[in-house]
């Protein structure tokens, strides 16, 4: 008869999903011990029955409800029944490995060619229907730990895998070129994609990663796109340099251009003169010019005009101009041999006006000027 067995519990690792206990004849009053990450299924005669969740149980037949309906447990723990019990591990398992055994074929949808390319990356994995779990793929096996479970699954995943990964790119238009920058929402499509796929044999896919595409770099028609799409990316991000580069010459200039504004305001207010009054001093020293060396009536047309000049340096540019003008022949009307009277009268009433417009003379001054002009004909 076989020994009594008075305690029945998993302590192995978390790698392990499945795990079968050896011992298959139970005593009532058996204890079961659960623990919180597992579950603990009971099968007779191959057919699932009873399922515990954690805690310590008895194996009695108030107990093992479906049990005590296929046959009735003796009484004194003298008699043992034939049964089996498989414990579930439900804790997350990650860092399960996938990869494409194969290349992929689709149609690169910015540049329009055909390439293959091959994909791997992570996942993790937690059993979600226990019952579901044991009988679509442990069957009678004793365990079933990551290894077996990723062979088991490997051509699962390559069927799915590649259609999916195809269909994902081609409909998000993602380029092989750009793809490094898409890995997180291709591997979030392939996660939904998946998940329906996985709950089928009682597994919940909790993460899907793609970590790595392999590029067909012998190819020759990726490579030929490869340069056009790096030269497409240096031709912008260097038009978009000189534009920053514009911009800050741009803005270069204006500042210049701002700094010696200022400067010049400045100098004008430690001189004590106006803008105003600068460009009353262009234009009659543009009319000095204009008339000769040697008429100085015509460059201030008397001291009058040049009153209108405010401040000490109007004053004194009056001051030289009429000591000037006492030294020096006057010729009201024809101050140059051989011009026309007429000719030089209109010059002298223009560079009036022009001293009139600039603000130098006010306009009684002009027509007080004016007339003395027009008195010498």
């Amino acid at each position: 008869m076989a020994d009594i067995v008075q305690v029945v519990a998993y302590e192995g690792d978390n790698t392990t999903f499945v795990w079968k206990s050896p011992v298959e004849d139970f005593y009532t009053g058996t204890q079961l011990i659960v623990h919180e990450s597992q579950e603990a299924v009971f099968f007779m005669n191959g057919q699932a029955l009873d399922l515990f969740g954690p805690g310590r149980h008895t194996l009695e037949s108030q107990n093992i409800p479906l049990l005590s309906k296929l046959l009735n447990i003796p009484t004194k723990n003298k008699t043992p029944f034939h049964c089996e019990v498989y414990f579930i591990n439900k804790t997350e398992q990650m860092a399960i490995k996938w990869g494409t055994d194969s290349q992929v074929q689709y149609m690169e949808p910015t540049y329009n060619f055909p390439l293959k390319i091959g994909a791997s990356g992570e996942m993790t994995l937690r059993v979600a229907d226990s019952r579901k779990l044991l009988i679509k793929v442990v069957g009678t096996e004793h365990t079933l730990g990551q290894a077996k479970l990723t062979e088991k699954f490997r051509a699962f995943l390559m069927v799915k895998v590649k259609p999916y990964l195809s269909q994902t790119m081609r409909s998000g238009s993602v380029s092989i070129f750009d793809i490094d920058s898409q890995i997180g929402v291709l591997s979030d499509e392939l996660h939904q994609l998946l998940s329906p796929d996985f709950l089928e044999y009682g597994l919940a896919l909790e993460k899907f990663f793609v970590t790595t595409i392999a590029r067909p770099e012998g190819d020759p028609a990726y490579m030929r796109f490869s340069e056009l799409a790096m030269r497409q990316y240096a031709d912008i991000a260097d038009a978009k340099i000189r534009q920053q580069v514009d911009l800050i010459d741009q803005n270069t200039e204006v500042q210049k251009m701002i700094m010696e504004a200022q400067g010049l305001a400045k100098k004008r207010e430690t001189e004590g003169y106006t803008y105003q009054q600068e460009q009353g001093f262009e234009v009659s020293k543009l009319a000095a010019q204009n008339e000769g060396a040697g008429n100085f009536s015509s460059a201030g047309i008397g001291l009058g005009m040049m009153s209108g000049i405010a401040g000490g340096m109007g004053a004194t540019i009056a001051n030289v101009t009429n000591n000037a003008m006492s030294s020096v022949p006057q010729n009201p009307v024809n101050s140059q041999p051989g011009q026309d009277a007429m000719t030089v009268l209109k010059q002298k009433i223009d560079k009036l006006k022009m001293m009139k417009e600039s603000g130098l003379i006010s306009d009684d001054e002009w027509e007080t000027e004016r007339k003395k002009l027009l008195e010498t004909l």
